[in-house]
Parts: C-alpha cells; sequence; structure tokens
C-alpha cells in the first residue's frame, strides 16, 4: 500500500532498441526474463521509415524464446525506463539488434506492416498478456523479430511488466 493507503500499481517498464537498418530477418528486440523476475508484454509497438509505398509489407512477429542458441545481440541497448508503479530493481535483460539470430524462436503473434512510414501498436487484454516462465522453465524471453522486403530503418518497443 502507499502512504495514502490505496494499492500501489505493478511497474511497467519501457524496452526498446536503437533505430537498426535491417534487409532480411533480424530480432530487433528480446526482453530476457532475470532469474527471480518473470515478465509480462502488456504492449509493444514497431515502425519503419520506408519511403517505397510499393514495398511489401514486413513480417513483425513476437517470439517466445527458450535462449538454447542465444544469439549476438547489438551492443549497448537503450536503458529500461520505468514509467509507471512502485520502484523495483529491474533484473530482465535487454538485447537488442541482433547480428547473429537466436535459433530456438517460437512464433506466438506474427502480422504483417507496411514499411511505408508503417507504424504498428498494440496492447494486450488484461489476462492475456505474454510471459515468460520463472527460471528454469522453457520461455526465458520475449523476442520481436522482423522479416523486411526492403532495407529499412526499423524502432521497436516493449511494455513490460515484472513479477
Amino acid at each position: 500500500m502507499d502512504s495514502d493507503g490505496g494499492l500501489m500499481s505493478a511497474p511497467v517498464y519501457y524496452c526498446s532498441n536503437t533505430a537498426y537498418n535491417i534487409s532480411a530477418v533480424h530480432t530487433v528486440l528480446n526482453v530476457i526474463a532475470g532469474a527471480n523476475q518473470p515478465i509480462n508484454v502488456v504492449a509493444f509497438g514497431v515502425s519503419f521509415d520506408g519511403a517505397t509505398s510499393t514495398a511489401t509489407p514486413a513480417k513483425v512477429e513476437l517470439c517466445q524464446s527458450t535462449q538454447a542458441g542465444a544469439g549476438t545481440a547489438g551492443a549497448s541497448p537503450p536503458t529500461p525506463v520505468q514509467i509507471s508503479g512502485h520502484p523495483i530493481t529491474f533484473q530482465p535483460t535487454v538485447a537488442h539488434n541482433y547480428t547473429a539470430e537466436p535459433t530456438v524462436l517460437t512464433t506466438v503473434w506474427q502480422h504483417f506492416i507496411p514499411q511505408d512510414m508503417g507504424v504498428y501498436t498494440e496492447q494486450f487484454e488484461a489476462g492475456s498478456e505474454l510471459e515468460t516462465d520463472l527460471s528454469g522453465g522453457t520461455v526465458k524471453s520475449i523476442a520481436m523479430r522482423v522479416t523486411p522486403s526492403a532495407a529499412v530503418n526499423c524502432l521497436a518497443w516493449m511494455r513490460v511488466t515484472i513479477g
């Protein structure tokens, strides 16, 4: 409870990549659960800066990962930012802009998004969020993978809760 006797809300964190120029399938964002903090993805979004209206839309997938084949992530992802809720230390790891793809990904959501200045956001209904297991489970992270048809810059983000 907070100082006024009301219930404190669960913390929500904003995790993102830096702009990434992609021309083939790439995992652009991966939120990996902490040892004692599973994550729930409550919302996500992706945008592209393509300028060719005839380009085939990109396939965007949200995937569960076992982290068995972790791949090679890009350096220095942005630090997760707590945007609401009571303060709790964020134990999960954020990885982005992979140069070698993770290998054990299971697609749980997919959609085609236009690359010509395409923007897509989605918020999951309460109780239907994507989530990871506790340490030792098989779902260790939630990743966003993009398959473009042309070279475009991609920005991706997820809002996650922990616990």
